[in-house]
């Protein structure tokens, strides 16, 4: 008998859980689920490819207002923004995070969802996780962090009420997990992990569907690719500061950025003050990445902190020399000097570092055999979740 499935999601635009998330869809087998998913904000770059026989539910109203789209408000239009600015003051004076404070305040009026499921799954840490524990009737609920939670900034007793409730809390690495335990010493028996999952097939022939247009005529440089939303998570101002030393060395290179996000103006106003438009482009959106991966000199992973980075272990598939920023987890993804390169989280390090391994021929060599051995995807961690959604109600360990 089929698993009735109920997964979560704030929204399907760029970003690696985003795209865990159509990767787990398109592997589960349709055999053994029914998988309603809720989309709370439609739209974006992966809503599109959500795969044949995923029935999309609509989040309701109240809830799309909570997490951000009060512009459907227009009737009261001033109202909400006097509104909105008011909890934003409030949640500053208190110690819940926005999103924290914004439940707090919205949640009596979200309505339960009148459908009963097998699993209730929340995606992504915060609101969703919110949603699924306290409006959803499920018999097994499962909550998602996608990053480091000590680098979250999280008030952590008003997550822990929802992550006593939920039967597991999943994070995609050991040292996410860690980070998780030491948090909630008292909930340590909730905490798995499971990796998002990268697909060596479906890499392997998106990144030969084209050749990309703006590598094209570049001939001496280098040509350094980085993939992330633009936020101060990524570094990607540390990116750009980088760039600036590399100019001023004298090295010939052209980096760009595949990503949106808030910081796009600053970075941009750095580019122009700088004169580096020239060599350090910012590329927006693309919904294919993996061909940008694939023709590139050198993959940059300038983070201060991440999960576990799914971008990254698509460019290991892809048999790219890398570098990476020393996040907290980056050992979960590269190591040192066999897998990529790990440099310290400063824009001189990542610059001297991008020197280095460029004349460095036999080191980038030793990383490009090592990944072609050793990464090759790991499309079986979807096993993991057929045993999670398939768990039994009286199995009290879950062990994977």
């Amino acid at each position: 008998m089929k698993k009735n499935i109920l997964i979560v999601m704030p929204s399907l635009h760029s970003g690696g859980a985003e795209k865990s998330l159509i990767s787990l869809l398109t592997a589960l087998p349709k055999s053994m689920f029914d998988i309603d998913l809720m989309v709370v904000n439609k739209g974006g770059l992966f809503y599109g490819m959500i795969p044949d026989g995923i029935n999309v539910i609509e989040a309701p109203r109240s809830f799309r207002i909570a997490l951000g789209r009060l512009h459907e408000m227009k009737s009261i239009d001033w109202g909400v923004k006097c509104i909105s600015n008011v909890l934003l003051r409030l949640s500053r004076l208190s110690n819940l995070k926005t999103l924290q404070f914004t439940w707090m305040m919205w949640h009596k009026i979200i309505p339960d969802l009148h459908k009963s499921y097998d699993v209730a799954a929340s995606f992504m840490d915060s609101m969703t996780n919110y949603y699924v524990i306290e409006k959803v009737n499920a018999k097994r609920k499962y909550l998602w962090v996608h990053n480091d939670y000590k680098k979250l900034n999280m008030y952590a007793p008003f997550d822990a009420k929802f992550f006593a409730k939920a039967d597991n809390v999943v994070t995609i690495s050991n040292l996410c997990v860690q980070s998780l335990k030491e948090t909630f010493p008292d909930l340590k028996d909730k905490f798995i992990a499971i990796e998002n999952i990268s697909s060596k097939t479906l890499v392997d022939k998106m990144a030969n569907e084209f050749y990309p247009e703006e590598y094209k005529g570049i001939e001496h440089e280098v040509i350094i690719l980085s993939i992330g939303r633009l936020v101060e998570q990524k570094g990607f101002d540390l990116a750009v500061k980088a760039a600036k030393t590399l100019k001023d060395k004298g090295f010939q290179f052209k980096w760009f950025i595949i990503g949106v996000g808030g910081l796009e103006e600053n970075l941009k106003a750095y580019i122009s003050q700088h004169d580096l438009q020239n060599d350090f482009e910012l590329l927006g959106e693309r919904s294919n990445p993996y061909p940008y991966i694939k023709h590139c000199n050198l993959f940059l992973q300038t983070s201060r902190f991440e999960g576990k980075s799914i971008v990254v272990d698509e460019a290991k598939i892809l048999n790219k020399p890398i570098i990476a920023t020393n996040y907290p987890t980056v050992k979960d993804n590269i190591q040192d000097g066999q897998s990529g390169i790990i440099c310290e989280t400063s824009p001189e390090a990542i610059a001297n570092a991008i020197i280095a391994l460029n004349q460095d021929k036999s080191k980038q060599q030793h990383i490009i055999s090592h990944l072609e051995r050793y990464c090759n995807g790991n499309e079986d961690e979807v096993e993991k979740y057929i045993k999670l959604f398939c768990r039994t109600q009286n199995q009290k360990v879950f062990s994977i």
